[in-house]
């Protein structure tokens, strides 16, 4: 394996790409009864192989990935990434709300007048940058591991035109 730039799949996300994970042991010429016996005479190879499976899941996620968001209770940030910049739009909330960011259970449309109506005080912010030295996909790895959550653009569409 030549280079990794992600870390491997934890146990729970690698049960969840499952059908996945066979195929590609499969394409690899390594049957169900191989597999059990390389994990338990040859776990480093297991590790190995698990390692490079995530690399390959978590490329192929990444490379799909156009928006992001990243909700705190009364800060909410969206990205969206392009090919050589990303561009951040976010709204910080000053007072008391029923609003909560981390509560996906109102639309743009409705959160902001939920805000008009609790007469909160929001101070919008926006940044855009080029990618770390790091790369496209680890700067954007790098997000999801931090919180961020892959999403279809609503919030930030709405956030850019205000």
């Amino acid at each position: 394996m030549s280079e990794t730039k992600f870390r491997r799949l934890k146990l729970d996300e690698l049960n969840d790409v499952r059908d996945q994970f066979v195929k590609f042991l499969a394409v690899n010429g390594i049957d169900a009864n191989s597999w059990q016996t390389i994990k338990v005479e040859d776990p480093q190879r297991a590790d190995g192989l698990i390692l490079q499976f995530s690399q390959i899941v978590f490329s192929g996620v990444i490379e799909r990935v156009k928006y992001l968001v990243h909700r705190k209770p009364n800060d909410l940030r969206t990205y969206k990434t392009d090919e050589d910049k990303i561009y951040m739009r976010g709204i910080l909330l000053d007072g008391v709300t029923t609003v909560d960011f981390t509560r996906d259970e109102y639309s743009p449309k409705e959160m902001f007048e939920r805000l008009q109506a609790d007469q909160v005080k929001a101070k919008l912010y926006s940044a855009e940058r080029a990618y770390l030295p790091i790369g496209r996909d680890q700067d954007i790895f790098h997000l999801l591991e931090q919180g961020a959550l892959i999403d279809e653009g609503e919030l930030f569409r709405t956030l850019e035109e205000i």
